[in-house]
């Protein structure tokens, strides 16, 4: 028995999850630009002059101030934060670029907002005289650290989100995944609990069946013979002797039939019934005391299960004629033609006085074993009454 699939962290289809990256808590990362802009620069920019857009240090405090206060809204509303920061002060807009690029990538809005950015930081408030060397360096320094490098990071910060989005996506593919593989797992154990419980049911009727038409046929006639040979024993010891070799032989066929359903042999071997073997069946019957007529056409070769099916309805239904019409004439007919094998076995009603010898016990599982026979290689049976008061059993077998 195959064992179910079961999925295993060594299955190269189905890869070790990659670890997300770690990120800081959300209000340290809303609050902190806020918060070091308003604690060093603010400060800074009400004593320095320099610090700051313009040459008036409250200005430049305030600008600070409303620009970092502003940035708690960057994740929100990144694009109109970066316009308001263009007179914020370089930091406020360095964080506001940063934001900008990473939460909107290369679009056409943060493009257009990013490059007013520079040419802002490229063109100070203070017009002066920018032929000094410190002036060209002011000048390359802050649009530099202020606009191309938070921008620059923006973009990998963006990329680097998308990266998680589909490490994360692909995470729950991986989970969803395995889960289904573990409920087909579930489902394919469960199927083969079933399939072994149906066919381990499967058997038990099968080998039921086999028992009942064996033993059935040859301890009917065992017992009708041997209730002849008691009513012969007395005045004819030549009969009485033949009876019991008849007895004799069907004990032997009945115990070679038992060995076969054991293994000894199969149904489908040589030395199994067929319907060569139906003159013997019937000449049996006919030992027996039944009036029985067999009439086999056709030349069509039938299939070692079809042959064995027909024998085992034949021998049931003359069984069931021992039974209960065993004054009864029965005729058994047999045509195998290409559309399959067709057989019937009729009798008329029992006449009058039917001895006791005939008076045999009945199980009741006769006809649906004959019935279950034929439809289990795709045939069909019928079976009841005649007008006439007697009784048919009809079938039809395919001949593979």
């Amino acid at each position: 028995m195959r064992r179910p699939f079961a999925p295993s962290t060594d299955d190269p289809a189905l890869p070790t999850p990659p670890a997300l990256p770690r990120q800081l808590p959300r209000p340290v990362t809303v609050l902190a630009p806020t918060v070091m802009v308003l604690l060093m620069l603010v400060p800074l920019a009400t004593h320095d002059p320099e610090v700051g857009p313009t040459t008036s240090r409250p200005l430049n405090a305030a600008l600070m101030a409303a620009g970092a206060l502003v940035l708690v809204l960057r994740r929100r509303w990144p694009e109109a934060v970066a316009l308001f920061t263009l007179v914020g002060g370089q930091l406020p807009l360095a964080f506001a670029l940063y934001a900008l690029t990473a939460l909107r990538g290369r679009s056409p809005v943060a493009s257009g907002l990013a490059a007013l950015a520079v040419a802002r930081l490229l063109g100070p408030f203070d017009l002066d005289d920018l032929a000094g060397i410190s002036q060209l360096a002011n000048l390359i320094e802050d649009p530099l650290v202020f606009g191309v490098v938070p921008i620059a990071l923006g973009l990998t910060a963006h990329q680097r989100a998308r990266t998680v989005s589909v490490l994360a996506e692909h995470n729950r593919l991986l989970a969803e995944r395995n889960r289904l593989l573990e409920e087909r797992n579930q489902l394919l154990e469960e199927a083969r609990l079933h399939a072994e419980e149906r066919a381990a049911a499967a058997e038990r009727a099968r080998l039921a069946r086999e028992m009942h038409d064996v033993v059935s046929n040859r301890v009917s006639l065992i017992t009708l013979h041997a209730g002849g040979a008691r009513l012969a024993q007395t005045g004819d010891p030549e009969a009485v002797g033949e009876t019991l070799g008849l007895i004799r032989t069907l004990g032997l066929q009945a115990l070679t039939e038992l060995r076969g359903l054991l293994g000894v042999l199969t149904p489908s071997s040589d030395d199994g019934p067929s319907l060569r073997g139906l003159p013997a069946l019937v000449q049996e019957s006919r030992q027996a005391g039944l009036a029985v007529e067999l009439s086999i056409t056709g030349t069509a070769e039938a299939g070692p299960a079809a042959q064995y099916a027909a024998y085992r309805i034949v021998q049931e239904a003359l069984t069931n004629a021992h039974k209960h019409a065993s004054t009864a004439e029965v005729a058994v007919t047999l045509a195998a033609t290409a559309d399959g094998l067709r057989l019937a076995v009729v009798n008329s009603p029992a006449s009058e006085g039917t001895s006791d010898a005939a008076a045999l016990p009945s199980g009741g599982h006769g006809l649906d074993g004959m019935r279950t026979r034929a439809t289990d290689l795709g045939g069909t049976l019928e079976a009841g009454p005649t007008p006439d008061g007697g009784f048919a059993v009809r079938a039809r077998l395919p001949l593979s």
